[in-house]
């Protein structure tokens, strides 16, 4: 049995940039505003940029000290397109960045993690 892909969460790992640079790229990159909370509303979708909980609990991505929390409001995949340009964006910056969903398959470099291997 095949199990349906969940296109409404992804989580992104990041390490390399502060919270505050990273927030500012989300904004940019997807043409929206960060709010005092480090958060991205752009259309059905909320991108927050927050500290791991877990950083420095393990020796790969899932131990970076940032991560962004993306959701959207609706079903199917609208989070691959905002999700691969924040990626790029971040990685044309020289910034790690591995994204952890579902979809990986659909994000360019599989979601980064072959670059990190």
């Amino acid at each position: 049995m095949t199990r349906k892909k969940d296109y409404a969460s992804c989580q992104i790992f990041v390490r390399g940039t502060g919270r505050q640079f990273l927030a500012e790229l989300v904004a940019v990159t997807l043409g929206a505003q960060v709010d005092d909370h480090y958060s991205v509303r752009a259309g059905r979708m909320v991108f927050d940029t927050r500290p791991n909980p877990d950083a420095g609990l393990a020796d790969d991505f899932i131990g970076w000290p940032l991560k962004i929390d993306a959701e959207a409001d609706e079903d199917g995949p609208s989070l691959v397109e905002p999700v691969s340009h924040l990626l790029t964006a971040t990685w044309d910056r020289g910034y790690d960045a591995v994204a952890a969903c579902d979809f990986e398959s659909e994000l360019p470099d599989l979601g980064g993690l072959s670059r990190y291997h």
